[in-house]
């Protein structure tokens, strides 16, 4: 069995996936725009000076930060400006700050800022979303991932989507890993609600489209079962054959399943824990 995705590979990688659900900023100035008419995820690039309205009052501010980092110490230090106003300075460890505009709640007039610190291969430290009044950074909220998803590893993620009723969606890499898969990236939501954030409870999880378009290769057979945990077969992948996965379920005792799909469309389960089943798998540092 091969290990594919190179680090280069896999920083590429987790752009993309980053940029998938991200409408990304060009580097130029935004012209305003409300409260209410942003849709998805915007990254905000550091010196660059963009223009929103952030609290409904119907006037552009404009927002841009700074940052600096200190490699002895392993510490990245954030100013964040808005009206030219500093109005948010926070250090933390880590190797740089990464800031997203996103509006959870379409009828709260206002938006919301995503902050976080970057780690080594793109992890994710310490985020927290934040608001602007007119004159002040309010309603800071922290996002403990890590707490929220118990048994999920939560190194490395991205924000990808919001409904505008509070809840947004995360694409997580590799929340349990898995011998037969390998890698992967499968979207978990979180729900924002009086001032504190919940996960959406849920045993099913879907992959996302890079890897759910991901071709396996079997270097031999086994079989594939009906329902996730089951005894129950319902057709056997042979020596060859390629198939794709889609879905991950996860019992109550913490063990995954993945939803696998041969070429004719034939859906089952597998358990994640079999391995040596196909030539190569999908996996990154």
């Amino acid at each position: 069995m091969k290990l594919k995705v190179s680090n280069y590979v896999k920083g590429i990688l987790f752009l993309g996936i980053l940029t998938m659900g991200l409408l990304l900023a060009t580097g130029s100035s935004f012209a305003a725009q409300k409260s209410s008419g942003l849709d998805g995820v915007k990254i905000l690039d550091k010196d660059t000076t963009y223009q929103y309205d952030l609290n409904g009052d119907g006037k552009a501010d404009t927002i841009q930060y700074k940052t600096t980092e200190n490699d002895e110490k392993h510490t990245a230090t954030i100013k964040l400006y808005i009206n030219k106003k500093l109005c948010l300075t926070k250090t933390d460890d880590g190797l740089f700050f990464r800031v997203f505009i996103l509006d959870l709640y379409k009828n709260d007039n206002h938006l919301d800022l995503f902050i976080h610190t970057g780690m080594e291969s793109d992890g994710v430290k310490n985020a927290f979303f934040v608001q602007y009044d007119g004159t002040k950074i309010v309603n800071k909220i922290k996002f403990d991932i890590d707490k929220l998803t118990k048994n999920f590893g939560t190194y490395r993620y991205s924000i990808e989507e919001t409904d505008g009723k509070g809840k947004f969606t995360t694409a997580i890499d590799t929340p349990i890993y898995s011998k037969a898969t390998g890698c992967y990236y499968c979207y978990v939501s979180f729900i924002l609600k009086d001032n504190k954030i919940s996960i959406v409870p849920a045993s099913t999880y879907t992959l996302t489209k890079f890897s759910r378009e991901y071709t396996y290769k079997a270097v031999k057979g086994f079989s594939v079962y009906e329902k996730a945990g089951s005894k129950k077969a319902v057709y056997q992948v042979k020596k060859g054959d390629k198939v794709t996965f889609d879905r991950m379920y996860v019992s109550k005792t913490g063990k995954a399943y993945f939803r696998i799909i041969n070429s004719k469309g034939k859906k089952g389960w597998i358990n994640s824990d079999q391995e040596n089943l196909f030539a190569e798998l999908p996996l990154w540092g």
